[in-house]
Formats: C-alpha cells, structure tokens, sequence
C-alpha cells in the first residue's frame, strides 16, 4: 500500500488570542434554551456509536487524513508503535535542511502551519526564551530588526553611521523564527492547518493554537445537537472509550496526566469551563488516518519534535481501545498489562465528523 492510501473505515460487516471572526463563533448560540434540557448522555453515546458504525467518513474527512499522511511523508515518517515507543526517527523542528521533495526546511514548514491560525503573521509563534526560560515576545523583536537598530552597534564596536547590513538582518530575523518555531507548542496549528487543508472555514472550526478552543466548540456543537438547535460546526466531541474512530476523526487527550480531567465527563465539564472564561486547558489531539481490525494509526504534530504517526490498539474482540493506554487502565508491569510507554495518556475525547 503506498503511503497516501486510506484503510476505508470499517462497517460492521468489515496564552491565547483569538481573531474577532473566533470569538463571534465562541458566542453565537451560546446560551441554551432553559427551557430544554440535552439529552440524557445514552443518547449522546448512540448518536457515536450509531454515526461511527453506520456512516462512512465524509469527503472532507478523508482529505483532512491524507493532508496529514502526506506532511507526515515529508517529515520523514516518524513513528511510534502500539507500545508507545520510537521504531523511526523523522525531521526535527528546529532542522534548517530540508528533506527531498519537502521544499522547505522543517521550521519554515511549521511557520506554515501557524498561517491557519495567524494569516497575517503579526504574532505567532510568539515565545522567545532565554535564560531560566524567561519569556520575550517574537513580534517586538522583530519590529526592533525593522529599523537600523544603531544602539546595538555601540556594543558591537560599530558606528552610529553604519546600519544593519540586510543579511545580518536576516539572519537575525530567521534565528528568531527559529527559536519561536521550538519554544512554542505548534500541534494545535498543525491540526488548525490540517482542517484548512480539509476546506472547513471559521464557521465549521475554530481555528485556534490551542486544542481546548476546537474541542469546546466541538462540545458546543454537541449540546445543540442534543436539543434539537442546528449547528454549523463540522465535529462533535464523543466519549473515545466508547466510540469507535473513524478515518479523519480527531482524537484528544488532557495533558499531563491529571486524574481530574481523565475521564470524559470530567473533560466535558473542563470544555464547558473554556467556554464561559476561556480557563486554561492544556490538551493534545492527532487526526486517525488508517483504522483496521486492530486498530488505529493517529498523526499529530510537536509529538517528539516532528510530525509523528503513532499506532494505538483496540482491546481484543472489539473496536474500540484498549483500556491499557488510560494511566489507570492497568499497572506497568502487572501481568497481562501492556506497557504503553509515551502512548499511555488519558484518551477520551473523540471529534467525531459529523
């Protein structure tokens, strides 16, 4: 099979900132009618199961899947297996060398991914940090580069008659990239990149540097669901551990390990939180792009420094999976515990296409 074909999926027969265009989909539809209460949550599960069992993934679906194969080939195919360990080695972010056939080295290549959620490139990446990890905005220290910096010669023995040449400008200039490109988290922006690639607009996705921000709406779009309210938004957030993935759908875990958030009615109520005051809600999510009959392979990006597809298995018998790669699921070491390694996270919250 070559890299960019899809498993079709199975039947049972086989620091934020948001645009203003954001916060407008954020607010609209909010509130809920009181009068209505969602549906008890048996009917949330159905409405998974039944759309994971009975639907094929939709077009967009698909394409979202192979824009992730296709970055993850560029990369250089970085992979985990089913235990959660490293069996290929890919492309570094930080890399200034271009790999064949990527066209452009591997931080240029995730300042891309950043366009989806800042196209008119004034802010993100935005951290640069030095010393003891202290903070300073990339956008200032560029805007400083813009004009001849003549004070800077002072230390450098120079004078105030000489400028900045352009190519120490640019130097300085793709060094801050670079350093941005490291020190802020990008796997939001690359799955906020994937569903541009996908043709979802601002009214189907919230196109975020944080996973919480997609996964709320997603949660939004599920409640209105429940009472009956249309939606415009392309995913609803269903309970991973009871659900069965389908090709394109995205799945999300908590970071961190946090027994507070490891279960997703916890999650739920944490994406109900971001809603209404935008908390903080650390999360990590990868897009399925091939499932079988033992289970599934996710791409996500920062995993490990590089685009990374990791394989995550069903339990035995079932299609849904295994309860090993929850942190409580069972104990490393035990027997008949699989060890799960840097895969055994909190998995439990699937955005299933709609």
């Amino acid at each position: 099979m070559s890299a960019f074909n899809i498993h079709q999926p199975y039947s049972p027969c086989s620091p934020h900132r948001r645009s203003v265009a954001f916060l407008a989909l954020i607010c609209a539809g909010c509130s809920l009618p009181t009068a209505q209460a969602p549906k008890p949550e048996s009917d949330l599960s159905k409405l998974c199961v039944d759309t994971a069992l009975r639907s094929q993934p939709p077009p967009r679906a698909i394409a979202m899947a192979n824009a992730a194969l296709r970055e993850h080939s560029v990369w250089g195919g970085q992979m985990m297996d089913a235990q959660g360990r490293l069996t290929q080695s890919g492309s570094s972010e930080a890399e200034d060398v271009p790999r064949p056939f990527l066209g452009l080295a591997p931080w240029e290549r995730v300042l891309r991914y950043w366009h989806a959620v800042d196209p008119q490139e004034q802010r993100l990446p935005y951290i640069v940090r030095y010393g003891a990890l202290v903070p300073a905005d990339r956008a200032q220290l560029l805007a400083e580069l813009a004009p001849a910096p003549l004070s800077w010669l002072d230390d450098w023995g120079g004078s105030r008659e000489q400028e900045l040449s352009p190519q120490t400008r640019r130097a300085l200039s793709a060094a801050l990239d670079r350093v941005a490109v490291v020190d802020t988290p990008w796997s939001a922006a690359f799955i906020s990149w994937l569903a541009g690639e996908a043709g979802l607009g601002k009214d189907e996705f919230a196109f975020s540097e944080a996973h919480a921000d997609y996964a709320a709406n997603a949660w939004q779009a599920t409640r209105r669901e429940q009472v009956g309210l249309a939606t415009s938004y392309a995913l609803r957030a269903c309970e991973l551990t009871s659900t069965p993935p389908r090709v394109g759908d995205i799945a999300c875990l908590a970071r961190g390990r946090r027994s507070d958030l490891d279960t997703f009615d916890k999650l739920s109520a944490a994406l109900e939180g971001r809603l209404a005051d935008d908390r903080a809600l650390p999360m990590h999510c990868d897009v399925v792009v091939r499932v079988d009959g033992e289970g599934f392979d996710a791409v996500g990006g920062n995993v490990l420094q590089s685009v990374t597809l990791r394989r995550l298995d069903f339990a035995a018998g079932t299609r849904l999976l295994d309860p090993s790669y929850q942190p409580g699921g069972c104990v490393a070491g035990a027997p008949g515990c699989v060890d799960r390694h840097m895969s055994r996270d909190p998995w439990t919250l699937l955005l299933q296409w709609r």
